[in-house]
């Protein structure tokens, strides 16, 4: 059965080969000028010819009508089963030579894939793709496995990204070995292997930084697939008959490769190797640092100015943990231009072991406003002649029904309470009404705070802060913070309400801008047993679903792990895109499939981003 799949796919591509060489015949340019050459070389002939068997000759000739150059052919070639060493290449007059470096594996199929890195030498017309296939025995595998590649947190494609194979089922040769067959991605994220013998396949994907083929970076970004894949192909004979007088003719049938459809998902490991990104002090009192990870429990840090230094600070983590503020709240560390902040935390040596990372940091505050003042004036009577202002959220006009007001001083604040603020409803320019609220510092934080209260909609609010009622902890005085606003009307917004059901367990799911951007708009948890979400006080806009499988249930999407066989935890992206209304209210149904990324699914999801 195999020899008659693989004859008649040799007999299908012999013909096709043939109409395309008949098809691309160049005619050329006139002898007078004339049109301009818009057409690419032709390839006249190939050694070994295609599909040829017995192959030892380690040398490639391709033969075209025209001159042509390489463009950055070594980079884009892909030969597969891969080489250890990247072969030679040299044009010679019309043909192009390739050289390989080291003997042929026997009873291997072979695929050299040029992609388009040919093109002619006058006008720059690139030959689309070029593939040759021969063998070092006395058949030509034909057996196929294609799909996808793609990012596991946004379902993009991935291009120019590797796809690999290997016989043996140890997650290990993945970072020691080079694979047995290789497939390169277009920019759909699709692969092809087209030149496979029977057996069972582990599949890998790589976007390969240092090109050698294996994942060695903790920085490259991984796929790999749970089980075994074992390529098949059978000829379906067409079910068409055409019945032409008294003759009853069979349409012709086709061969089926499988798998072809594997979707698998790309992701960047966690590598928990610690080290400082940037580190800043933005201002006399405030230290800036990022890390490239989230910082673990086992972080500390001190001044070396002065003993005890870290009691006279305040810290205050980002909400990932992967960047901090360092507040100091004592004058005499505050006046010191230079400060050296020591550093103690978890990393990881070359054996990726965890090991405790001592750094030592010189923070120097230098400020341009310095420039232009009196040589005479110092720093202790320029910090106390500072004064603070108040950031917040509010917008002067149509200021949202669904927002809390939102308050940040630039460093921890001594004492702020609801009695320093003056929160009023504004019924004319002459009468004013208080406003009931409540009042709450953000946890972990002594500068950022919420008010809450019940909005009326189209109606002018007040809220005052007066000047110096709140110092920070430095002793720098506010100043007057008196913001005038008005509400949002009721009818401008719309709703949307999503009917879920395929999710059992717990869920994120998100609303998003209609864009590439993945800007999130609202997010809400999906309990176990939840059926329906309400998202409510929508701004006219478009918008798009994303749901997230919070397998272990810490709020957030986790990435995979190759050595414990984790997978990334699945998203999905509903394929309808939520055009909201002013004063509408709009239903969705989302049937989700779980564990499934599906084609229709992905294409219409790309599609509607675009």
């Amino acid at each position: 059965m195999r020899k008659l799949v693989s004859s008649i796919f040799l007999v299908f591509l012999t013909v096709a080969l043939m109409l395309w060489t008949q098809g691309c015949a160049n005619p050329g340019a006139g002898p007078d000028g004339g049109q301009k050459d818009s057409i690419p070389p032709v390839i006249t002939n190939m050694v070994p010819q295609p599909y040829a068997t017995n192959v030892s000759n380690n040398e490639l000739i391709i033969g075209f009508d025209e001159y042509v150059v390489q463009d950055n052919l070594s980079a884009k070639m892909v030969i597969s089963p891969p080489l250890a060493n990247k072969p030679s290449i040299k044009m010679k007059g019309k043909s192009i030579h390739i050289k390989f470096t080291e003997d042929l594996i026997p009873n291997r199929t072979y695929s050299v894939d040029l992609k388009d890195g040919i093109k002619d030498y006058n006008e720059g017309n690139k030959i689309k793709s070029i593939r040759m296939l021969f063998s070092t025995y006395e058949s030509i595998d034909t057996l196929r496995i294609s799909g996808y590649l793609v990012d596991a947190f946004t379902l993009s494609p991935v291009k120019d990204a590797f796809a690999t194979l290997y016989t043996l089922d140890v997650d290990s040769v993945f970072s020691t070995l080079r694979p047995d067959f290789i497939a390169k991605t277009d920019e759909k994220g699709f692969f092809l292997f087209d030149n496979l013998p029977e057996g069972a396949y582990k599949l890998y994907g790589l976007t390969d930084i240092d090109n050698n083929l294996m994942f060695s970076q903790a920085s490259e970004k991984i796929a790999f697939i749970d089980s075994f894949l074992l390529p098949s192909a059978r000829f379906i004979q067409a079910s068409d008959t055409i019945f032409e007088e008294n003759d009853t003719i069979l349409a012709p049938g086709y061969v089926a490769y499988l798998p072809d459809d594997v979707y698998a998902r790309i992701f960047e490991q966690e590598s928990f190797r610690q080290y400082i990104i940037q580190s800043k002090r933005e201002s006399r009192d405030h230290l800036f640092l990022t890390f490239n990870e989230s910082l673990t429990d086992s972080f500390q840090y001190s001044l070396l100015n002065m003993d005890e230094a870290s009691m006279a600070t305040e810290l205050e983590y980002s909400s990932n943990r992967d960047s901090l503020n360092i507040w100091l709240t004592d004058t005499m560390l505050i006046l010191q231009d230079t400060l050296f902040l020591h550093l103690l935390y978890t990393g990881r040596d070359s054996l990726n072991q965890p090991i405790m990372v001592n750094d030592t940091l010189r923070m120097v505050y230098s400020s341009k406003t310095d420039k232009g003042k009196s040589k005479n004036k110092s720093a202790e009577e320029t910090h106390e002649n500072e004064l603070f202002t108040f950031k917040s959220n509010i917008t002067s006009n149509n200021f949202d029904l669904n927002k809390m007001i939102q308050l940040e001083a630039p460093s921890p604040v001594a004492v702020f309470d609801s009695t320093m603020l003056t929160f009023m409803k504004l019924l004319n320019d002459s009468v004013k009404e208080p406003v009931s609220f409540s009042f709450k510092v953000l946890e972990n934080s002594n500068r950022k705070y919420i008010i809450s209260y019940e909005p009326e909609e189209a109606t002018r609010y007040q809220l005052v802060i007066d000047s110096g009622l709140v110092q920070t902890r430095s002793g720098i005085p506010n100043k007057v913070f008196d913001e005038v606003f008005k509400t949002q009307k009721a009818d401008y917004y719309g709703t949307a309400i999503i009917d879920i059901s395929g999710i059992e367990g717990q869920a994120i799911l998100q609303l998003l801008q209609h864009s590439n951007n993945e800007t999130i708009v609202a997010e809400q948890k999906v309990e176990p047993g939840t059926k329906t979400i309400t998202f409510a006080y929508l701004r006219p806009a478009s918008y798009r679903l994303k749901l997230i499988e919070d397998l272990n249930g810490n709020g957030r999407w986790d990435t995979g792990n190759l050595d414990q066989r984790q997978q990334p935890e699945p998203v999905y992206y509903y394929q309808n895109v939520l055009n909201v209304k002013s004063n509408w209210e709009i239903k969705e149904n989302w049937m989700i499939e779980s564990g499934k990324i599906s084609v229709k699914a992905y294409e219409e999801t790309k599609k509607n981003r675009e």
